[in-house]
């Protein structure tokens, strides 16, 4: 994978790009392929932190994929925007929690634990 300047990107762009590393995070884990899966969280994360340094912050635009088809990307997307709209973004994580949508599932489990519990402070 070749890197991109995502300052280079338009939002439109990030968000795209967002989207696609997510489904192709969700195929590596499907495969049990986790150093797939871990090079693209670091990409990922270097888009979130890209949308967060724009005026406004960004990060919103990524609300659009919530209720997407694919899990990883919804819950994705929810954990990105948690400091941005935290009400909407949990109700997100709860609806991925209660879909039984494994791994997915779980992970969202997890991050609504360490939420409650303050182990998790979004930024």
């Amino acid at each position: 994978m070749s890197k991109v300047n995502l300052k280079a990107l338009s939002t439109s762009d990030l968000l795209l790009l967002f989207e696609k590393l997510c489904v192709e995070q969700y195929n590596a884990l499907d495969r049990q392929e986790y150093a797939a899966f871990n090079r693209r969280y670091d990409r990922i994360q270097a888009i979130e932190d890209e949308l967060k340094s724009r005026p406004g912050d960004q990060r919103r635009i990524l609300m659009t994929l919530f209720g997407h088809p694919n899990m990883q990307v919804r819950l994705t997307a929810a954990r990105a925007n948690l400091a941005v709209d935290y009400p909407a973004s949990r109700r997100e994580i709860q609806d991925i929690a209660d879909s039984k949508w494994g791994p997915q599932c779980l992970d969202a489990g997890m991050t609504l634990i360490n939420l409650d519990n303050g182990i998790y402070r979004p930024s």
